[in-house]
């Protein structure tokens, strides 16, 4: 239990690049029409590089407007994870900036229950980041 509050309290915190903007921003997908993909997996993002590969994308397709005012594709990117499983699934990405490079960490946290849902996350990083599993 411990552990779940920790993971909580640190997924609150954004990272934070040299400048102090957040490294990492999730999006919300309450107000955006996406719709969940078969077949995804949790720890394999979509990469969205411009907003072209917003309609590409069978998750963004009916919610690309939308999503073309959040993300500035200049020097920005979306991943985009999709997947079905536990409701208690979590998908965490923290991001550091050293050097002038930036390196993604992802961790999924699989849960606990056994009912089966549709997981949708959308994180905006920046456009040269690494990404490391």
């Amino acid at each position: 239990m411990q552990h779940a509050l920790l993971a909580m309290a640190f997924l609150a915190v954004p990272a934070l690049a040299a400048d102090d903007k957040p490294v990492v921003r999730e999006l919300q997908t309450k107000e955006l029409n996406v719709a969940p993909a078969r077949g995804g997996k949790a720890g394999e993002p979509a990469e969205i590089k411009s907003a072209d590969d917003l309609a590409k994308n069978p998750v963004l397709k009916d919610a690309a407007d939308d999503v073309k005012k959040l993300v500035n594709f200049e020097n920005e990117k979306l991943l985009v994870f999709a997947w079905a499983g536990s409701g208690q699934d979590k998908i965490a990405v923290t991001g550091e900036t050293k050097d002038g490079k930036t390196v993604l960490t992802l961790t999924y946290t699989p849960g606990l229950t056994r009912d089966l849902r549709q997981h949708v996350k959308l994180f905006v990083v920046p456009k040269g980041a690494e990404i490391k599993k």
